[in-house]
């Protein structure tokens, strides 16, 4: 069965979004806002996107809920609009600059401070309760699990955050309420900028697909002093050893997770959107990121 292909209508766009480097905009459907994201010439951002939110629901990960959606003949994807009324998205860099000394909230590319001790530091001190803290921080290094699992290559401190409401439990008296937000933006996994004859020059190398897995950089640092952000399977082995408290429940539930529905979702995607080569390295990929995470679960 292949995955449903949203057809939208100019009478249903309500407006532009700003914020990325793609053409996008908001439309409705159903009485519900969807961002329609076009994807750029030679590249699989559409199926990624798509892709990457139904291995999220396989790997028991919260995720924005994604369609391959069309306008005019350009081909994209949906997603689903995950505020509700009244909330508002704060973030990674917003908290982060909140609660990390000198932090450079506007600072766009190679955001070395974009580490994983400074995201824990932040959500510790954000939180007081160790209880809450240490139930959001399962969560964010679930979001780093799925990073390593589909090789997101864009978790930057955009790219991540809670959504944040006031309660007014008496006139002139506000309670916050913060909940972390579903992962999001996952167009950079997935081999999704590789021509096809590159995707068969690395499934037919010798270990090319481990190598090719093993290459990509990600938006989160190691240090403070790397000039380049973590391989994010090797994000989840400091991750291991510095904060298991955080990391190893979520990998011991993915070596229980059987491979063969991850693997097998791939097939869903219809054929004019994906290549067969395509199709054949995005499983091999899943393969060896879920094999290589299983071994890190203790």
């Amino acid at each position: 069965m292949s995955f449903r292909i949203f057809e939208i209508g100019a009478d249903s766009i309500t407006g532009d979004e700003q914020l990325g480097s793609k053409p996008k905009f908001w439309f409705t459907r159903d009485s519900e806002l969807w961002l329609f994201k076009e994807r750029r010439p030679n590249t699989g951002e559409d199926w990624a996107e798509k892709l990457a939110s139904e291995i999220a629901r396989h790997i028991e990960v919260q995720a924005a809920e994604v369609e391959l959606a069309a306008y005019e003949g350009r081909m994209g994807c949906a997603s689903k609009m995950f505020v509700e009324p009244g909330e508002d998205l704060l973030h990674g860099n917003e908290i982060l600059a909140g609660q990390i000394t000198g932090y450079d909230r506007d600072k766009r590319m190679h955001h070395c401070e974009h580490t994983l001790s400074n995201i824990v530091s932040a959500v510790q001190r954000m939180l007081d309760d160790p209880a809450v803290s240490t139930q959001v921080l399962r969560i964010l290094a679930s979001y780093m699990v799925l990073d390593a699992v589909i090789c997101n290559t864009d978790r930057h401190h955009e790219n991540w955050g809670f959504l944040m409401r006031y309660e007014e439990r008496q006139p002139g008296t506000y309670v916050k309420h913060l909940r972390v937000a579903q992962s999001f933006d996952h167009a950079s996994s997935l081999g999704r900028e590789l021509l096809d004859e590159r995707r068969m020059q690395i499934l037919q190398a010798q270990d090319g697909i481990q190598r090719y897995a093993l290459a990509g950089q990600g938006g989160i640092y190691l240090t403070e002093t790397d000039r380049r952000g973590a391989n994010p399977l090797k994000l989840i082995e400091l991750g291991v050893h510095q904060h298991p408290e955080y990391f190893c429940p979520v990998l011991q539930r993915l070596r229980h997770i059987p491979l063969e529905p991850i693997v097998d979702v791939v097939d869903a995607v219809p054929p004019e959107r994906i290549s067969e080569t395509a199709r054949a390295f995005v499983r091999a990929l899943l393969k060896y990121t879920h094999t290589a995470l299983s071994g890190l679960a203790s």
